[in-house]
């Protein structure tokens, strides 16, 4: 898979016009973060996190001989700061549904992507450290694989 394939997907998902109480949330790309954390608008998704790219399998797909990538990809929503009001309990209702929101989006969006295929999706509710801060929010974990070609020999 080309870097510009991935880049695709990356698109895709930061693409998502996924709700959280109801309101489609902004996304931030790290290209475009240049100090943000002090005057963060929340909530926010970040796509894709420092870290958040990984090739996580490579090989060879014995019956055509193409070569397979697996990549994860990982999408945070930060809520809001650690320490507001009584914790996750205070936005868990809202945090399941904007999981739920992002998996069906994911479903109707992946139709168009005939090349690659929607392995997974993962979203787990938690409290993220992201850059000095701890925010309540979401990662949800993106994975795919795509057959890259078949040999010439």
């Amino acid at each position: 898979m080309s870097y510009s394939s991935v880049t695709d997907i990356i698109e895709l998902l930061a693409g998502l016009a996924v709700q959280y109480n109801s309101a489609v949330v902004p996304v931030q790309r790290l290209a475009t973060q240049a100090n943000w954390s002090d005057a963060a608008q929340l909530p926010v998704r970040i796509i894709p996190v420092l870290g958040g790219l990984r090739l996580v399998e490579g090989g060879v797909y014995t019956p055509t001989r193409a070569t397979r990538a697996v990549w994860e990809i990982d999408d945070v929503l930060l809520v809001r700061d650690v320490g507001m009001g009584r914790g996750v309990a205070d936005t868990a209702t809202a945090l399941t549904d904007y999981i739920e929101d992002y998996v069906a989006r994911l479903r109707f969006a992946w139709l168009a992507r005939g090349d690659v295929q929607l392995v997974n999706v993962s979203g787990m509710i938690d409290v993220i450290r992201y850059g000095e801060r701890a925010y309540e929010g979401v990662t949800t974990t993106t994975r795919f694989a795509h057959l890259i070609r078949a040999p010439s020999v």
